[in-house]
């Protein structure tokens, strides 16, 4: 299981100190969320172990993430057992290699989407010598068929030893004052967090674009759509695209979908349900992204192949359906039969407007339910607090923790760990995040000055300087004079 890679991770692991005996918590890039973390020494052996949440982790039916453990000095690496979280089709794939291919000595979890899930990871190794300032990192891998590795990122969140941090009060040589300013990123919400909205799907027969409410859930569907409209106040858009089913002559089925998405445009007129609200038309001879879903979603053999002819920009799209049906007729069968019919359809997106929120009615929300704010929404109850209080501090981590992949969020987590003397929780929040962002390297270089690294902390502070912190002219001063004093 041991294996020693020379110089392999002193470029890559970043200088984290955190005490052994403390639990901490860490979120990887793909959001699994590490608490209760342990790395100790117990006689001749290292006991590692930690809890994994994964239930803000979405993973693909043909994909798996594997997170491996990794005790390092640098110089030389103990990797430890894996916990291989899988999609649908890759747990299908490893239960029947039967441990034949994979390693037996790893972890192998089926991943349920959209559900809370977790598991505990505890293992003990023998203890060398080396290991005696160690870390803790964790290389976390997206893998695919054959468990080839489409990606690799490395997060450290442990180390053996105690904390070497020099504290942000004053230097052991002067009075200086050494309480460098913050820069808070101020987050920016997207058009896709800026309105909701809500997709309904009104399927048609074979070649038809007459709208049959008792067709298939068609009843339901419809129902589903006048509600959806009785607000039109509320409404932004209404987009109609239309589908036709890809079997049908190319040109036949150009026409079709379009007749399908006049006929929901004209339902909707007719029935007075768009009267205020602008109604965008689009439509498509088939539906080819939703094939690719269900390819994903569905374990049919040669799924790869079909999805390879989809994506094919040799094949024309006129001819794609015949080139499926011929090199793969089971499959096709299936497809025409089973998924097919779904795809004879327009789906009615109505985008809805951002209702602006008082700041007493979001501080509700925050308290019951911070899922519902956009990141955006939580920074701005934040702003109604004195930056460095109780409540801002305990806000600017309810974002993070909503949002632990944001940038921002982030960022903001780190110089609030900063401020109140976690610098190892704040390189935690900062591994990983873009270096050219702003008030990131303002936060890194904070975090190079409390370990005492003034050169460092300078040259970041005067990179943030040149990037537009307003912050840093500070904090340049203040190195200088630190650099001065240490003389």
């Amino acid at each position: 299981m041991k294996q020693i890679y020379k110089n392999l991770f002193i470029v890559c692991v970043a200088a984290l100190s955190i005490s052994a005996s403390q639990a901490q918590n860490a979120v990887t890039t793909n959001g699994v969320r590490i608490s209760d973390i342990e790395m100790e020494r117990s006689g001749n052996h290292l006991n590692v172990g930690m809890t994994l949440d994964m239930s803000d982790l979405h993973v693909r039916s043909n994909r798996s993430l594997q997170i491996t453990p990794i005790v390092t000095n640098g110089n030389e690496i103990y990797q430890l057992p894996a916990v291989v979280i899988d999609g649908r089709r890759r747990s299908i794939v490893h239960k029947r290699e039967e441990m034949e291919f994979v390693d037996p000595t790893n972890t192998y979890i089926r991943r349920y989407n959209r559900t809370e899930q977790a598991t505990e990871y505890d293992v003990q190794v023998p203890y060398e010598a080396w290991m005696d300032n160690s870390e803790l990192i964790l290389r976390e891998e997206w893998t695919s068929c054959h468990d080839a590795a489409l990606s690799e990122e490395l997060i450290a969140i442990a180390e053996i030893s105690q904390p070497q941090s020099q504290p942000l009060t004053t230097t052991p040589t002067s009075s200086i004052s050494t309480l460098p300013r913050m820069a808070y990123a101020i987050p920016t919400t997207s058009d896709a967090t800026q309105s909701e909205q809500s997709s309904i799907d009104i399927l048609f027969a074979v070649n038809q674009s007459n709208i049959n409410a008792s067709f298939m859930d068609n009843k339901e569907q419809i129902d589903e759509l006048r509600k959806a409209l009785a607000n039109s106040s509320d409404i932004k858009e209404i987009h109609l695209t239309g589908y036709a089913s890809p079997e049908g002559p190319y040109e036949f089925n150009k026409a079709l979908a379009a007749r399908r998405a006049e006929s929901i445009k004209k339902y909707l007129a007719n029935n007075n349900l768009s009267a205020t609200t602008d109604v965008i038309v689009h439509s498509y001879p088939a539906n080819w992204d939703e094939v690719k879903r269900l390819l994903n979603d569905t374990y049919i053999e040669n799924w790869q192949g079909i999805t390879a002819i989809i994506d094919d920009t040799s094949i024309s799209a006129a001819d794609k359906n015949s080139a499926i049906r011929k090199k793969y007729p089971v499959e096709y069968e299936f497809m025409l039969r089973s998924w097919y019919p779904k795809l004879r359809m327009t789906d009615i997106t109505i985008k809805h407007k951002k209702r602006d929120l008082s700041v007493n009615e979001a501080k509700r929300i925050l308290q019951n339910n911070p899922s519902q704010l956009s990141l955006e929404d939580i920074y701005l109850i934040a702003l109604t607090y004195e930056k460095g209080s109780k409540e801002w501090d305990e806000i600017i981590l309810l974002a993070v923790e909503n949002y632990p992949q944001s940038p921002e969020a982030r960022v903001n987590a780190a110089n609030v760990a900063m401020a109140n003397g976690d610098y190892a929780k704040a390189a935690q929040y900062l591994q990983g995040l873009p270096t050219n962002m702003p008030e990131a390297i303002n936060s890194r270089g904070i975090l190079a000055m409390s370990q005492g690294n003034y050169a460092e902390a300078l040259n970041l502070f005067e990179q943030a300087q040149r990037a537009g912190v307003s912050e840093a002219a500070y904090n340049i001063t203040l190195v200088r004079e630190l650099m001065n004093a240490k003389q």
